[in-house]
């Protein structure tokens, strides 16, 4: 796990804050097959053996997140001492900090809270009384402080996490941030330049990052250097000659370059980016034979969100906040990146709320609070922008008033409720009892996806025997939603019996694998084919909303071709939904082309 650059310390109640290490970070197995992973995967077990006969000391199979450390006598890390390390010295002391605790005893403790690792992790490593396998120590909610001591100890910087984050493997994450006294940079070395004057061996080194699938010029590098590491670095750099540039760009240069296959990876300081991206004063800092070159990417500081915005839709303007909420606890993600979904979404999205009341789940407190319904809401409190109308609830026996969708400040401001996932009737308001859809909602109980697939193929084969148009979508939890449009021709009473019956054909033709009980005592291990939610009052998830479901999976309209026995809920994400809509053409372009006739449907499929 990795953790993003950040450059204000704050002070947060949950979050723990440690030392940030200056050294090469390794994966520990302990027992009697000890042995140290980098990143990269290097086996570093028999360069660091001293490491390795402590671990092999430690009687319980664990497997250690950690950092490997030169310091000298008065605890300061020499991270260029670290790649010629052969054996302590009087002055110099090889160290392994451990900081994580990713398995114990064959039990994969990833998915654990952080807390919860670090105190098996003590548990684990304080009886051991050595001075070579050190628990990383941390402080609670005081990053501040820390961050002073780092200072005056001369330390790289600190690192904050959340004390509640799961580890993640191989991402960057802001569950995990860090906090650098001095800026550094990776970089890939692409060249060097000749030597000049007394200097020997080489000049500068020349120096890139990956964008996107290119490296791309950060500039050069001929200072840190002294006459020992100068040689040294020539032998390995001259192994790596080639007559291929490895960027497109032209290098600053007053000798000749000779460039290099872009295979070696080196840190640097430096005082700052320049506007053209490149380094500012850069000084070598050491070799990074523990990091691939494909992850040597520019690290800058992520913009911070404020907890606080308003967002203007020409003169409407909304407030939005509590935007560094985290909605999903395992991914990391926020109520402003919620938001910011939204917001990207609205144009797709509208269309299927215009005039239709809406029901809110909210859930103020992100996926893992159950949060509650609202239906009726307060128009003396709502903003003079927000469309309501009251419509007579049968089970309240009263008229009460829904939020209609109407445009994107409505949609952003349920959001900011905490409304997760949005939730529209089948019909507007100006006709609320004629629904404007029929639907099928697939919703497989314990068995493959695979059957759900294959029911869905079904129910349109059924309703095209009837000459009816659907159109299908994910539900964004577990199942499938197919539409069919019918322009608010019938009334609920009528669609809901045509969907009944419809679902009965599909049973009798997949007998063994659905149901339409309702009990799910009477339906386990079986495909339910819902057709109760074609009644007034009820909803259907909204096309493009997100569920509050782990990986913030998205109800997403699929073409037909894409109902296949390769389909995954789990591939339909907040992440990727904004980039699917811009490559691809519309599933539902043509879902309101042609009313289905529901009537003369039932008089073909009966008359056979």
């Amino acid at each position: 796990m990795m953790a993003k650059l950040e450059t204000k310390v704050f002070d947060q109640k949950g979050w723990i804050y440690e030392r940030k290490l200056d050294g090469y970070r390794a994966i520990g197995y302990t027992g009697k097959n000890a042995k140290l992973i980098s990143r990269k995967g290097i086996d570093f077990s028999e360069r660091y053996d001293k490491v390795i006969d402590e671990l092999k000391l430690i009687d319980q199979d664990a497997i250690l997140d950690g950092e490997l450390v030169i310091e000298d006598k008065s605890g300061k890390s020499r991270f260029q001492d670290i790649q010629h390390y052969e054996g302590d010295s009087a002055n110099l002391i090889l160290k392994y900090y451990v900081f994580d605790l990713l398995n114990l005893k064959g039990h994969d403790l990833r998915n654990l809270e952080l807390v919860k690792r670090k105190k098996l992790l003590k548990a684990l490593i304080e009886p051991l009384n050595t001075d070579t396998i050190i628990y990383n120590t941390h402080i609670e909610g005081n990053g501040a402080d820390l961050f002073k001591k780092a200072q005056s100890l001369g330390w790289e910087g600190i690192i904050g996490k959340d004390e509640e984050s799961t580890y993640q493997s191989e991402k960057r994450s802001d569950r995990w941030l860090k906090f650098k006294l001095r800026n550094s940079q990776e970089a890939i070395i692409c060249g060097y330049t000749a030597p000049g004057g007394s200097r020997k061996y080489f000049g500068a080194l020349v120096l890139g990052i990956y964008e996107g699938e290119n490296i791309r010029y950060i500039g050069n590098c001929g200072t840190g250097f002294n006459e020992s590491s100068l040689k040294e670095l020539y032998e390995k750099l001259r192994l790596l000659e080639t007559d291929k540039k490895p960027f497109k760009e032209k290098a600053h240069q007053t000798t000749k370059v000779t460039w290099l296959r872009p295979e070696l990876v080196c840190e640097v300081w430096y005082a700052e980016w320049t506007a053209d991206g490149h380094l500012r004063q850069p000084v070598f800092k050491g070799l990074r034979i523990d990091k691939d070159t494909e992850n040597v990417i520019m690290e800058t500081p992520e913009k911070q969100m404020a907890d606080e915005e308003t967002i203007e839709f020409g003169r409407t303007k909304l407030k939005v906040t509590h935007l560094n909420k985290i909605f999903w606890k395992q991914e990391g993600i926020t109520k402003g990146e919620l938001i910011s979904y939204y917001h990207s979404m609205a144009d797709w999205i509208v269309p299927y709320l215009k005039d239709k009341p809406i029901s809110m789940r909210r859930q103020p407190n992100g996926i893992d609070d159950g949060g509650f319904f609202q239906k009726d809401v307060d128009i003396t409190h709502l903003p003079a922008w927000i469309k309501t109308e009251p419509l007579h609830s049968e089970s309240n026996d009263k008229d009460i008033n829904y939020i209609i969708g109407k445009e994107a400040a409505t949609l952003l401001y349920m959001v900011n409720l905490g409304c997760i996932e949005i939730n529209p009737w089948l019909s507007s308001y100006k006709k609320p009892d004629n629904p404007e859809f029929v639907v099928i909602d697939l919703d497989p109980h314990d068995v493959p996806f695979t059957e759900a697939v294959e029911t869905a193929l079904k129910t349109k084969e059924v309703f095209e025997r009837m000459h009816l148009e659907v159109f299908i979508k994910t539900s964004g939890s577990k199942g499938l939603h197919i539409y069919c449009y019918l322009d608010a021709k019938y009334d609920y009473d009528f669609v809901k019996m045509f969907a009944e019956y419809t679902a009965n054909l599909i049973h009798q033709e997949l007998p063994d694998t659905t149901s339409v009980e309702r009990s799910p005592a009477k339906r386990k291990n079986k495909i339910y084919i819902d057709f109760l939610q074609n009644r007034r009052g009820q909803t259907v998830v909204c096309p493009y909303s997100v569920r509050p479901k782990p990986g913030a999976t998205v109800s997403t309209p699929l073409h037909w071709h894409e109902v296949n026995d390769q389909l995954k809920l789990s591939d339909y994400t907040i992440y990727n939904i904004p980039e699917r809509v811009k490559r691809i053409q519309d599933p539902w372009e043509n879902l309101t082309t042609t009313p289905g006739d529901l009537k003369a449907a039932l008089k073909l499929i009966k008359g056979k």
